[in-house]
């Protein structure tokens, strides 16, 4: 009877422990956005990046300075369109041609040298 109570009790705890560890992943899908920046200054890069890495929706920044390529990834966002990436860029929005908005998994990603791409 000792050995049941134990195993009932040992059962519970695992049980509820392990509800405790368990979240619930989020149904928001990943996009990427990639372009160039017509921006010549090192400087104003980083700063691009900063901005952009203090967003909550974005998930990974990249600027490729000697290239002046960007690329991220976005989190916890439903859709993902070119005039909300353009408010992101914010005093920048002007300085980035080539976009290109993907799903993230889903969509290819255009190799660089992006030819063909829509000017902004």
């Amino acid at each position: 009877m000792k050995n049941l109570i134990l195993s009932f009790v040992f059962a519970m705890f695992a049980l509820w422990g392990n509800t405790q560890t368990t979240t619930s992943p989020t149904n928001a899908p990943a996009f990427f956005a990639q372009c160039m920046v017509n921006l010549n200054n090192q400087n104003d890069l980083t700063t691009l990046e900063n901005q952009l890495r203090s967003i909550p929706y974005v998930s990974v920044v990249r600027v490729d300075v000697p290239t002046h390529r960007l690329f991220l990834v976005t989190k916890d966002i439903s859709s993902f369109t070119a005039a909300e990436f353009t408010s992101w860029m914010g005093s920048y929005s002007s300085s980035y041609s080539c976009l290109q908005i993907g799903l993230q998994g889903v969509d290819p990603i255009n190799p660089y040298p992006f030819t063909n791409c829509s000017e902004n």
